[in-house]
């Protein structure tokens, strides 16, 4: 008994259709569906040879997470709009300062909390350079020790400086310095001096205070 005429003219990749009976496919010309022969080649170009390693998996792109925006420098220009105490304290500066003076501990030293120390520190030093009495130095603090809001505080110091207009900002430490750079492109048009923390003034360091000395007195 031979094998029907009919498997033999089959293509090898179409016999398992005619074993499982299907003698013919429609195609709907409308449609323009590919051939069953399109379609198993198709197919089998898609499936690696038997030897052929597995297509390394590719990884899926991270989310693309979008860069927060830069908080905007946006408080009101009139003292009076701003939170107590500080229009208070605006109030008792001078309104055009040359100098503007500020230290970490410095909100403190403006709401009852002030360290003797530090009034003796100032005074001494306004008197060697001989800006005492003249109405040229504002105390500016950069923060309120009692307010919560600390991006809110460094922003009303920053436009507080901005209506001072003085010729130089005096930052006295590093940890004032770390909280001005919160804020210090709004104030690029006024000279900014980083200098040495009190402490080291009232410590004696001779070195640190004659550089402040040298500083100011150009004022």
């Amino acid at each position: 008994m031979g094998l029907h005429d009919s498997l033999l003219d089959v293509p090898e990749r179409l016999r398992i259709w005619q074993y499982a009976g299907v003698r013919y496919f429609y195609v709907d010309p409308d449609q323009a569906a590919p051939t069953v022969e399109g379609a198993v080649d198709a197919a089998q170009s898609v499936v690696p040879p038997p030897d052929s390693p597995a297509p390394f998996p590719v990884a899926p792109s991270p989310p693309v997470v979008p860069r927060p925006e830069a908080p905007v420098f946006s408080v009101a220009s009139e003292p009076a709009a701003w939170p107590d105490p500080w229009p208070a304290i605006f109030a008792k500066a001078p309104r055009h300062p040359r100098l503007v003076i500020t230290y970490q501990e410095l909100g403190y030293d403006l709401t009852g909390q002030s360290d003797p120390r530090r009034g003796k520190l100032w005074r001494t030093l306004l008197r060697d350079v001989g800006l005492a009495g003249k109405g040229v130095v504002a105390f500016w603090p950069l923060f309120l020790p009692k307010n919560k809001d600390v991006t809110l505080d460094t922003n009303i110091f920053a436009t507080g400086v901005k209506l001072f207009a003085p010729q130089v900002l005096a930052v006295f430490g590093q940890p004032a310095a770390h909280d001005l750079f919160k804020v210090r492109d709004a104030l690029t048009d006024i000279v900014q001096e980083i200098l040495p923390d009190p402490e080291a003034l009232l410590a004696g360091d001779t070195e640190a205070w004659n550089h402040v000395r040298e500083v100011l007195g150009r004022l």
